[in-house]
């Protein structure tokens, strides 16, 4: 289990360092787009609890968190900033 936490991390870290994802303007979670300036708590309603998820950078006030998701079987990163999405990856 610790391996796996220790890849996920990796995949975000990588992800918000190198941009290693390929970039999506939208997702759909159970028929909610899932676009830049959408709320987490409508994320979290649209596409349940994330499989991980970490502070990349930042304090309270104004941190960027990484949620990683396995939507139809594709990986993808959310990146929010101050509770707003504001990047989307797909894992490759």
């Amino acid at each position: 289990m610790k391996k796996h936490i220790c890849l996920l991390l990796g995949f975000i870290a990588a992800g918000v360092q190198a941009g290693n994802g390929t970039e999506v303007a939208n997702i759909n979670c159970n028929g909610t787009w899932i676009r830049s300036g959408t709320d987490k708590l409508e994320l979290i309603s649209a596409c349940g609890k994330p499989e991980y998820e970490e502070v990349v950078s930042g304090d309270n006030f104004n941190k960027l968190e990484g949620v990683l998701y396995n939507i139809k079987g594709k990986k993808y990163v959310v990146y929010l900033k101050t509770g707003q999405v504001v990047k989307i990856e797909w894992l490759r």
